[in-house]
């Protein structure tokens, strides 16, 4: 084989875990091939966090400029054009692919766009998009594939009528009624999306509360919202295929599946199940030197996630061995207001917790840029103040959440945090004050009963 076609490590996949983790790579002196099929910067950055977060901005500015007669001034939305909207969207997912190409390239990290398999004896074999295909062998390599939506036994994704989050997101015109089934955090997003854009917009969801894992009281107050707004929420329900001549379009997000049917793993003796590849602590698989980072190894969905999985993928491939941290992920849904959750309390302690909680309506910023709905609620180890878990409602929920992130994922007290200087006024406060309350120390709520 050519020199110049033996690498340090291959990795398959540009999205969150691969360039992340051929950056790393890269800035360690080693040289990389990274493969993509399609877009780099994965589902992400092309049909997930990006465009979504994009159009509920949208939905967002629109509110607020319907809010300025509280501000003095005189503004009204008389049309919106969602071709617009969609056009922009695609080209803030132009500038930031070429961002991410340059910042690749500047690596000087070696690229092929084309579909990898593995064919044993530690090579894989690229197939390009005009049909060619290259055996290249590899010393190290990661997986980082992503996921695909999940279908159900008794409805299909044909991508016309029934469409998954992708199709969704490359709509040019809003459906005139959409049934959304699945609950969860996109289902929501989805839901939040459409129904301001006009859509007559209805939720199934198989299991209990909507976004089922989470706070109840939190699911409770998403459900409340959505319902305000003209969304029909339905718990505890299935599809029944009645339902399909009733709405225009049928969102499936259902859950997601680790994209890994197509790559041949066994060739390489890679050990996996239905629910993603199976790795140590150290994202290491089942053959020494290959490792699986992001969606695929089916331990966490997030973009976030797969980030840190590509980082410490490529540390532990050649140097450093670095754990997983999977018990504490931050995790939000762009509602309306958007929320936010962390942290797990154990079963052993749910009889020896405290709550504090703090209403947005008694935060001083909150009243001031008229975002007063919602609140912070923590949970606090009644005997060493440990702080346990965390929920926000709110505006800024996205961006609150990460300082409650940092004290549990570091195990600090409540009592750490009373002493930090909190800017007023500000969203943060309410973090504080929820903590103070926990303790019954909080000066801006008045004394119990």
């Amino acid at each position: 084989m050519a020199e110049n076609n033996i690498f340090d490590l291959i990795i398959l996949g540009a999205g969150p875990a691969g360039y992340s983790a051929a950056i790393r790579s890269a800035q360690t002196g080693k040289k990389v091939l990274l493969v993509e099929k399609e877009k780099f910067g994965g589902t992400c950055l092309n049909w997930g966090c990006i465009p979504t977060k994009f159009l509920w901005e949208s939905v967002n500015l629109a509110k607020k400029i319907r809010k300025a007669g509280n501000f003095g001034f005189s503004a009204e939305i008389k049309d919106y054009s969602f071709e617009l909207i969609q056009k922009k969207n695609e080209k803030n997912i132009e500038i930031l692919s070429k961002g991410l190409k340059n910042l690749i390239e500047s690596y000087k990290i070696e690229t092929k766009n084309g579909s990898a398999k593995f064919i044993g004896g530690k090579k894989i074999e690229i197939s390009s998009i005009d049909g060619k295909k290259e055996e290249i062998e590899f010393k190290k390599l990661i997986i980082a594939c992503g996921s695909l939506p999940k279908d159900l036994p008794n409805l299909k994704i044909d991508h016309n009528k029934v469409i998954d989050s992708r199709d969704a997101l490359q709509l040019k015109e809003i459906p005139k009624s959409l049934l959304i089934i699945g609950g969860g955090a996109i289902g929501v997003e989805m839901a939040t999306i459409f129904s301001y854009f006009g859509s007559e917009v209805s939720i199934i969801e198989k299991e209990p509360n909507i976004l089922p894992g989470e706070d109840v009281e939190l699911s409770e107050e998403i459900k409340k919202n959505l319902v305000r707004s003209g969304v029909s929420v339905n718990t505890g329900a299935v599809f029944s295929d009645d339902l399909r001549g009733k709405f225009e379009k049928i969102i499936l997000v259902v859950g997601r599946k680790p994209n890994i049917d197509q790559l041949f793993l066994e060739k390489e003796g890679i050990v996996y199940t239905p629910n993603g590849i199976s790795v140590n602590e150290y994202l290491e698989t089942s053959v020494k030197g290959i490792y699986a980072a992001g969606d695929v190894n089916g331990k966490a969905y997030f973009a976030y996630t797969a980030i840190a999985d590509g980082l410490i993928s490529a540390e532990n491939a050649f140097v450093e061995k670095n754990k997983t941290e999977y018990s504490n992920v931050p995790k939000v849904v762009f509602s309306d207001p958007p929320c936010a959750s962390i942290g797990n309390i154990p079963e052993d302690l749910k009889e020896k917790i405290v709550y504090g909680k703090f209403p947005f309506t008694a935060n001083s910023r909150a009243l001031i840029e008229g975002e007063r709905s919602g609140w912070v609620k923590v949970s606090v180890n009644k005997k060493t103040n440990e702080i346990l878990s965390g929920q926000i409602i709110g505006a800024n929920a996205d961006e609150l959440i990460q300082l409650l992130s940092i004290a549990i994922r570091n195990k600090l007290k409540v009592d750490d945090l009373r002493r930090e200087l909190f800017f007023h006024p500000g969203l943060s406060e309410a973090l504080l004050c929820a903590l103070e309350d926990s303790i019954n120390k909080c000066v801006e709520l008045p004394k119990k009963q």
